[in-house]
């Protein structure tokens, strides 16, 4: 029984169908290529999809263009990958030229999906508008596709991103994501968090999101968590600002330098709210009332106190340190005076370290060479951009430096110095002299540094 071959008649006039353009060249290629030249490209599209060949002067009629415009338009189109161009002689020995239309997608994405060769125009152009809401994780991705496509986490923000912006996500706005996670170290929940964010402010550029979730990070925060208690106290702030300023009896929004001296007074200053009204109440009686004046008499206030606890002071000077750290009257110093005083002690352990291996160095012959070797080591470490690519390699050097380590432990035995000479040591192993653990908790060793603090503050004055 012979074959019976199926086909679906598509009508002969082309302007009553679709033309499939991918969501690719729309996002990427569109807005910096020349108008004429789009108008060239989709025209020339819509004629390789139904196999047609107009001739050149057929499509300039049409687009209203000279052949020399036509023949510019396909070379710059070619210059950016999307078609190619095969100059030859037909059997009369005339010039012919097919312009073959390439996909970007298999090059930027991986493989793409075979078209149904049964399937419609019409279905194939309603499949396409669908595929603007479908997940990106239902692409097929080759194995050597990079990391990012990879990533779980990435895929779901690549998601995210498209179904809260109703667009396909471009190759520029996932290469951003990408840097926001591995480079800047943003937690994917706190990009998705900012996604969110932004869209409730009707703000949808990458840039816009990346700068918020940029921000919080670099304010501390690890998780959404993090964040929300964080646009509280901002939330808060404002309701500061908003009680300071009328409290002065202005009519104005403040400005950011206004904003940079109030939050002295509650960050630096560790004032309450009724401190700073209580100043600009001394402020109600001039004729133009400001808060350089609410400032200065903020200061002078808090210069009374020598920056410190008076009632927990006192009681230190009554009964000593130890006795003292047990009241409920809480730190001897304020924030501000603890966290600088740990600041100093850190650059006086650092001097100390310096002053040591310029010690080692006088006096250890091989030192030197040592020192060397190492600081090339960590130039190596430092170029080498994170990945498993370079996992091997990142090994190899840990190995070398801790060979040096070993290297100088060893020397410094033999010269008569402790093992640890050029280690350096911490007051709390646990903060290392900051204050915090890495959890971000407030040390056990605060109390202790606190009564120090408080004999290195008065000392000063």
């Amino acid at each position: 029984m012979a074959k019976v071959r199926m086909a679906m008649d598509k009508g002969r006039d082309i302007f009553l169908h679709r033309t499939k353009v991918e969501n690719l060249f729309i996002s990427e290629y569109l807005p910096d290529a020349p108008g004429d030249y789009v108008k060239v490209f989709l025209f020339g599209l819509m004629y390789a999809q139904y196999e047609l060949e107009p001739d050149r002067s057929e499509l300039a009629r049409l687009l209203g263009l000279s052949e020399e415009e036509i023949a510019e338009a396909w070379i710059y189109w070619e210059s950016r990958g999307l078609v190619r161009i095969i100059n030859e002689k037909d059997e009369d020995n005339e010039e012919v030229s097919t312009v073959i239309f390439l996909s970007k997608i298999h090059e930027l994405y991986g493989k793409t999906s075979e078209p149904q060769a049964a399937a419609p125009a019409e279905e194939a152009a309603a499949e396409e508008d669908l595929a603007l809401y479908e997940s990106i994780d239902d692409m097929a991705f080759d194995d050597d596709i990079s990391a990012k496509l990879i990533d779980n986490r990435l895929r779901e923000l690549y998601n995210k991103y498209q179904i809260t912006t109703g667009r396909t996500i471009s190759r520029q706005e996932t290469n951003r994501i990408e840097d926001a996670i591995k480079t800047y170290g943003i937690e994917p929940d706190i990009f998705s968090f900012a996604i969110d964010y932004c869209a409730d402010l009707e703000k949808y550029s990458i840039e816009y999101i990346f700068k918020v979730a940029l921000r919080w990070t670099e304010e501390g925060c690890r998780t959404v968590e993090e964040v929300k208690r964080l646009l509280d106290k901002h939330s808060r702030r404002n309701d500061y600002y908003r009680k300071v300023f009328r409290a002065l009896g202005f009519n104005r929004l403040p400005a950011p330098a206004d904003r940079e001296i109030m939050d002295r007074w509650f960050d630096e200053l560790e004032c309450s709210i009724g401190e700073v009204l209580d100043a600009c109440a001394a402020a109600a009686g001039l004729r133009d009332p400001n808060l350089r004046y609410v400032n200065k008499v903020i200061e002078n206030r808090r210069l009374e106190k020598g920056g410190v606890n008076t009632k927990l002071a006192a009681e230190i000077a009554r009964n000593g340190a130890k006795d003292a750290q047990g009241t409920d009257e809480g730190s001897p110093v304020s924030r501000k005076v603890l966290a600088d005083y740990y600041e100093y002690i850190r650059k006086e352990d650092e001097k100390t370290l310096d002053a040591h291996v310029e010690e080692v160095l006088r006096k250890v012959p091989g030192m030197q060479r040592l020192f060397d070797a190492e600081k090339n080591v960590n130039s190596k470490m430092l170029s080498l951009r994170p990945g498993a690519d370079n996992l091997d390699a990142r090994q190899r050097l840990r190995a070398e430096r801790i060979a040096i380590d070993e290297n100088k432990k060893q020397l410094l035995a033999e010269s008569g110095f402790p093992a640890d000479y050029l280690t350096r040591k911490f007051r709390c192993s646990i903060c290392r002299d900051t204050g915090y653990t890495d959890e971000g908790m407030v040390c056990s060793c605060c109390r202790e540094r606190a009564a120090e603090a408080y004999r290195w503050h008065t000392n000063k004055l």
